[in-house]
């Protein structure tokens, strides 16, 4: 076994950071499905390739705002991207400054968890559900952010 792997954190690591890159990769099969459903496809050539016209009046960009599932399923994959992409580096970061296991676990379990309650609840339309998932996943960013700070400051 390699002797990174056998470290406990970076099992923690290598296991939510995987399963969010999972979730990102999952998101846009989920919107592919979502625009085939509802026949509503991002630009002109999808249009044409399937046999149909662009719907009147709708410019190329506005066709993939068309459907409100299709937009709803594009805004959470963005709300993934600015979030998980910035927590991968982060969680990265923090895990060389050796934190504390129990901890350093349950800020990265707490903060998956917290990203698939954030999608099922925008996906359902359920506020303020949603604003605090999100919130609560931007404090454990800032949390890491700040002792990995801290860390690198009096290390």
């Amino acid at each position: 076994m390699n002797h990174f792997v056998a470290d406990a954190n970076v099992r923690t690591l290598l296991e939510v950071d995987t399963l969010l890159v999972m979730g990102l990769m999952l998101m846009t099969g989920y919107t592919s499905l979502l625009r085939y459903k509802h026949k509503v496809y991002a630009t002109a050539e999808d249009y044409a390739l399937i046999g149909r016209a662009l719907p009147a009046g709708l410019a190329e960009p506005a066709a993939a705002a068309l459907a409100d599932p299709i937009a709803r399923g594009r805004r959470i994959h963005l709300n993934h991207l600015e979030n998980v992409l910035p927590f991968l580096v982060l969680s990265g970061l923090y895990a060389l400054t050796e934190p504390d296991h129990a901890w350093f676990a349950g800020l990265l379990w707490a903060f998956l968890v917290i990203r698939v309650a954030y999608t099922v609840f925008y996906s359902r339309g359920m506020q303020p559900h949603r604003t605090i998932a999100f919130s609560l996943g931007v404090l454990i960013q800032s949390i890491m952010a700040v002792l990995t700070l801290v860390a690198a400051c009096t290390g």
